[in-house]
Order: C-alpha cells, then sequence, then structure tokens
C-alpha cells in the first residue's frame, strides 16, 4: 500500500510540474507576506443515526513562520456525540509555477466519553491545489482503546479531491469536494461528499461554510456512519 501511494504521489508531482501554466495565485492557506496568524471559530450542526441531532464547535489556530513553513492547532467540541478532540500538524509549503505543494504532518487525539473510547490518528499527506482543484494523497495509522484494550487499523489510504467553480482569487467561490477525512477524523473508505463555500471581507476576514453527507454503506463498509452536517464559521488574519 505505501509503496503504490509513494508512486501516485511521485507520478502527479511529474505531471504538475511538466503541466504548469502561466496562471498564478495565492493557496487556500499560504502566507501571505503580511499575516503571520490565523484563528478559525466555526459551529457544526447535523444528524447521524447514532445520536440524531448533533451540534458542536471548532477553533483553530494556525502560525505561518514563513512562505513555506507553517504549523496549526485545533480543538472540536460535539455536545451531543460527547465527543471533545484535539490535533497538531506541521506543514511546508513549495510552489510549482502554477501549483502549491503542501506536504503536512499530523496528530489527532478523540475521546468518546459515551462510550469511554480514545482514538489517536497520526497522517501524513501531500495535497497538489492550482486555481480551480487540489488533490489530497496520504496515509494514516488509526489507533483505538477501550480501558486497558487496544486495536490499530492498517495504514489506510488517505485520498481526498475539491473543485471550485471560480478562480481562488476571486474574493467568494462555491466548491465540490469528496474525500475520506475532515478536520477530527480519518476514515477508511466511507466517503465524504460536500458542497462548501467562502466568502473574503477583506485580507484579514474570511466567512466560510460546508454542507457534507457520510452516506450510509458507502464503498461497502461503516454502514452504521450516514450522517447530514452543516458548517459555517469564520477565519481572522492578523500580523
Amino acid at each position: 500500500m505505501i509503496s503504490r501511494l509513494r508512486f501516485i504521489i511521485c507520478i502527479l508531482a511529474c505531471l504538475a510540474m511538466c503541466s504548469a501554466s502561466a496562471q498564478y495565485y495565492n493557496g487556500e492557506r499560504t502566507f501571505d507576506g503580511e499575516h503571520h496568524n490565523e484563528v478559525s471559530l466555526s459551529l457544526t450542526t447535523g444528524k447521524n443515526i447514532i445520536t440524531g441531532p448533533c451540534i458542536g464547535n471548532t477553533v483553530h489556530y494556525k502560525h505561518y513562520f514563513n512562505d513555506h513553513w507553517s504549523v496549526d492547532g485545533g480543538a472540536n467540541l460535539q455536545y451531543t456525540k460527547e465527543l471533545y478532540g484535539i490535533k497538531a500538524k506541521g506543514e511546508y509549503h513549495i510552489k510549482v509555477k502554477a501549483f502549491h505543494i503542501f506536504a503536512s504532518a499530523e496528530m489527532l487525539y478523540n475521546r468518546y466519553f459515551k462510550y469511554k473510547t480514545n482514538e489517536i490518528d497520526g497522517n501524513i499527506s501531500v495535497r497538489f491545489e492550482r486555481g480551480y482543484w487540489d488533490i489530497t494523497l496520504g496515509e494514516t495509522l488509526i489507533n483505538y482503546t477501550i480501558g486497558e484494550s487496544g486495536y490499530t487499523e492498517l495504514p489506510t489510504l488517505t485520498f481526498g479531491a475539491h473543485a471550485t467553480l471560480r478562480p481562488r482569487t476571486n474574493n467568494w467561490n462555491v466548491g465540490l469536494l469528496f474525500r475520506n477525512y475532515d478536520d477530527f477524523y480519518y476514515e477508511n473508505w466511507n466517503i465524504n461528499w460536500g458542497l462548501d463555500f467562502y466568502y473574503k471581507f477583506s485580507a484579514q476576514w474570511k466567512m466560510f461554510g460546508e454542507f457534507n453527507i457520510r452516506p450510509s454503506g458507502s464503498m461497502s463498509q461503516l454502514a452504521s456512519k450516514y450522517e447530514t452536517t452543516g458548517k459555517v464559521g469564520l477565519i481572522y488574519r492578523w500580523k
């Protein structure tokens, strides 16, 4: 699995370098040369077949050291799910003509209070991003512990794709996405389908949102994961 992933990433990187055009833009989450700090706050509501209606809050903080290196952390509280999560991530960014390439490593911890379960995920990913689309490929290790018992899944392929209606240079945009991960979860083959948007009020303020569906039995696995959610939030950048 890991050898196959490396081969795919190498092929995509070669295609990116060979086919880059003159179009250029700032990446989705890149340093703009002025604002080193970024914080976001969002509200998520929805429904799933286990807990019924659900509601929660998410907060993220990101620091850009320069145009290449950044770190960020986040916390997630889902009230009806009785779920709390925290995560930390480091990312390296390079530009290849019209492409932005992001290599990242992330650690995620989730505590399911109702089921007295701990989840620890480790992820490495590479994201290829351009004006109208981006693709993410990576690997995730997922570990669960309940009391003194524990279980680690085999390395899981992380994948996602996203396409936007307008170039990312625009002040507003709408996009379509599918992926087997989100801000605070990594799955096997249970795919999340979504519609997202953003609106930039200024260089410092940005509004964003998503509507997501995780169908039951996606890819014939995890039939208990059916869920729909809506998320809206604000991003603020400062020096």
